[in-house]
């Protein structure tokens, strides 16, 4: 009887994840696009991606010309299949496919985080990607951002093996493939900072090792310096916004970034803590109120994101959509703030990862696409906190979290 029980949930979770994918698909066949801004994108980056089928060189030594931020290695991938000929539909189809590997790595990264775990309760994690609106509609409508975080998974899940062995091979394939990551999407390349930290921690200074390490980083880091620098093909400066500022790249106003990126992480978190699987570290917390909010005052002061610069994470939007003012986001930012120290628990290692989401965001705007699914990752694997996985083994908790994500996606087709 037992084992009929298991057999039968099994087969359950597999048809859970045909569903999963078999609605990726219909949305690919409706041209889905729950962020609201994908295939527009996609449109402006068709055109470069022709120009570099058609004169590779002058097209890659004059990127910078295009009204674009995002990497040209993408668009130089999707260029091959448009100097063969290849279909709009098919090109799309493919690519898609080529994002599975997405949810499959951080399954392989949930395994290795979480061993004492049923695979089968991890995949439901898992599950989680496929109501991500940034993963369905970057899927179906290519886009650097979620390639990039492909491969940076698949860093996280080498830097997991080199937590556990020890092996400088993990080490390597990890910066490189950091490294890759970066190429894709440069958001990506402020994180090689988390981990040479730990690299820095399990070497010593004058270590052989240690010495490798750097070299590889500088080595991998020399053709972008040298396209972005020296070839002066400077893309990264481009932005979305509609804004009087010139220098849009270099943090005009660190304000808008603390107050918004913690809201962002806010909804990300929060119903996790909601069914107890993330635990909060309440110890000092009077401390943490007032630390909290002198930092919500300082940044209120300085706070000046406009709704034209578009962006700004679901409680931005919804505070102006409803009132349109600010004040509802102000109270969740606030909230948000001290939420996340009673998340950090006074660990280094959490307010540099903190620090280092806060950098991959330079730009003006703050789309909250570029979060998606992003923090999930992150949650369940680099960040250093009290995490109850066993609580995922629950009914009730599924049907709660499965929930909360699915109104967000619908959210988004409604927008």
């Amino acid at each position: 009887m037992k084992n009929d029980i298991i057999k039968f949930n099994n087969l359950i979770l597999i048809l859970i994840f045909i569903l999963l994918y078999l609605s990726l698909i219909i949305g690919f066949y409706f041209n889905e696009d729950s962020t609201g801004g994908a295939f527009l994108d996609y449109r402006g980056q068709k055109g470069v991606s022709k120009a570099f089928a058609i004169n590779f060189k002058d097209t890659f030594l004059n990127y910078d010309n295009f009204a674009t931020r995002h990497s040209p290695v993408l668009i130089v991938f999707l260029s091959f299949f448009e100097k063969i000929n290849l279909s709009d539909n098919l090109i799309r189809i493919i690519h898609l496919h080529i994002l599975l590997v997405l949810p499959f790595v951080f399954y392989l990264i949930l395994i290795e985080k979480f061993r004492y775990i049923e695979k089968k309760y991890l995949l439901l994690i898992v599950g989680l990607v496929f109501l991500s609106p940034t993963f369905r509609s970057l899927s179906i409508w290519p886009d650097s951002r979620l390639l990039g975080l492909s491969i940076f998974s698949l860093s996280i899940l080498f830097y997991l093996f080199f937590l556990k062995t020890h092996q400088l091979k993990y080490c390597f394939l990890n910066i490189i493939f950091c490294a890759f990551s970066a190429y894709i999407s440069p958001n990506f390349s402020v994180f090689s900072i988390y981990f040479f930290y730990f690299f820095y921690k399990k070497y010593s200074y004058f270590s052989r090792e240690l010495i490798y390490i750097i070299l590889t980083n500088i080595l991998l880091s020399l053709p972008a310096l040298y396209y972005l620098f020296v070839l002066d093909v400077n893309f990264i400066t481009k932005t979305a916004a509609i804004t009087e500022k010139k220098n849009l790249i270099f943090f005009n106003n660190v304000a808008n970034q603390i107050l918004i990126i913690p809201s962002i992480i806010f909804f990300y978190f929060l119903p996790f803590y909601l069914t107890n699987i993330l635990n909060l570290n309440f110890k000092n917390i009077t401390s943490k109120i007032i630390i909290s909010l002198l930092i919500f005052i300082i940044c209120l002061i300085y706070f000046d994101y406009k709704f034209s610069y578009t962006g700004g994470g679901i409680f931005f939007k919804t505070s102006y959509f409803l009132f349109e003012n600010n004040y509802l986001f102000y109270l969740i930012s606030y909230i948000s703030l001290l939420f996340l120290f009673l998340i950090l628990s006074n660990k280094f290692e959490n307010y540099l990862i903190f620090l280092l989401i806060l950098l991959s965001n330079p730009q003006i705007s703050i789309y909250h696409k570029y979060y998606d699914p992003f923090l999930i990752i992150i949650l369940f694997s680099l960040v250093n906190i009290d995490l109850d996985i066993k609580k995922i083994m629950k009914f009730k908790t599924n049907i709660f979290i499965y929930l909360y994500f699915t109104m967000f996606l619908i959210l988004g087709y409604l927008k």
